[in-house]
């Protein structure tokens, strides 16, 4: 949500959704639910800010807005998925020196 927010700044909650596919870290199907509980945490952390906006044509929406500090978490993660992609490499590499 972070990486997507920081990318356009502003965002439907339905816009990230949308997107979220594209950028998943995983191939299991996303829950929608579970969009929205994430983007109220990350409120709750400062990390993100919300607002009601007249949505086009029918009723409000809120739209997110990724804060300072949504920004620094995000570095935050990407050094931590940084060693960790690190880890799973020399991992694999050790795995198929297994086969032997």
């Amino acid at each position: 949500m972070l990486y997507l927010l920081c990318r356009q700044e502003t965002a439907y909650g339905y816009e990230l959704l949308q997107q979220l596919p594209e950028v998943a870290l995983t191939d299991s199907e996303i829950d929608v639910a579970a969009v929205y509980r994430i983007l109220h945490t990350l409120e709750q952390a400062g990390c993100v800010t919300s607002q009601w906006k007249p949505g086009p044509g029918g009723p409000d929406r809120r739209v997110y807005t990724i804060t300072q500090v949504g920004r620094e978490h995000l570095q935050d993660w990407a050094a931590v998925l940084e060693r960790r992609g690190h880890q799973m490499i020399e991992f694999a590499q050790h795995s198929h020196e297994l086969k032997g």
